[in-house]
């Protein structure tokens, strides 16, 4: 995404290597990973915790390979999506039908060609900005996030064209969620181009979904404050805290325990 975004290597930070595969070879990867040396952070998980990955997340495992100095958190993904979401999957065998083959620091590998690239950067920023666990556990919205949207835009203009991009989206049926990205980049840069793409995706369901957050209806509050608060605080719980419920307490305490250990 560095290169296809930023046009070079090294642009985006990270904390962990993201794996997209199907379902179906969840086996074969874990059995290869544990005889590469990786340990699987999620082994001793009762049950019940693992049924709740599986029921709010679109993670399966976590991997660590730890070598002197050197950790290696590998995220394993076999959804697009965020767990709580209801309506149509999509098929990931599918989405991955047309990988691209790059060269990365010598190395070869697959990577998602820019329009499904850009598909799942504004499913995971959604994710980001509106999830209740992360919101009260990180610095989940932030300026990097519409930047990385604001360059693939601009540096991929045939591969992510205004009729490719709604194409995509409508047979994906995620275009409130696209809009909801492209609107919060808009705020941010100003650029005609970037208007465009606005204006096309605008609908009164990416309307509705602006000034809230929340997964999931039964959770989706509207916010207390605007835009620039949430991008520029470094406590956003604070800012929905008060809001929260005991239903909402306790998924934030077993995502914790699930995912942070605590």
């Amino acid at each position: 995404m560095s290169l296809q975004a930023f046009r070079q290597y090294g642009m985006r930070s990270y904390g962990d290597i993201d794996l997209l595969i199907k379902k179906s070879d969840l086996p074969v990867l874990n059995k290869n990973l544990l005889s590469l040396g990786f340990k699987n952070k999620q082994e001793n998980l009762s049950r019940e915790d693992q049924i709740f990955i599986q029921a709010f997340s679109h993670q399966s495992n976590t991997f660590v390979f730890s070598e002197k100095e050197q950790k290696i958190h590998l995220d394993i993904n076999i959804d697009v999506f965020w767990g709580e979401y209801t309506d149509k999957r999509i098929d990931i065998e599918e989405f991955l039908s047309d990988a691209q083959e790059a060269d990365i620091y010598g190395v070869n590998v697959k990577v998602l060609s820019p329009l499904k690239a850009i598909i799942q950067l504004f499913l995971h920023h959604y994710k980001d900005m509106n999830s209740v666990f992360l919101l009260a556990t990180r610095k989940s919205i932030k300026r990097k996030m519409f930047h990385e949207i604001y360059c693939m835009l601009k540096n991929n203009r045939n591969d992510i064209s205004i009729d490719k991009l709604y194409d995509v989206s409508d047979r994906y049926n995620i275009i409130p969620y696209v809009y909801y990205i492209l609107f919060y980049t808009g705020m941010l840069f100003e650029d005609k181009i970037l208007q465009d793409y606005i204006s096309t995706f605008k609908s009164d369901a990416g309307e509705r979904l602006l000034n809230c957050y929340g997964l999931s209806e039964n959770e989706r509050r509207e916010w207390k404050c605007d835009f620039y608060t949430r991008l520029e605080s470094d406590n956003v719980y604070s800012l929905i805290e008060n809001d929260l419920n005991d239903v909402d307490l306790e998924k934030i305490r077993i995502n914790r325990k699930v995912f942070l250990g605590e």
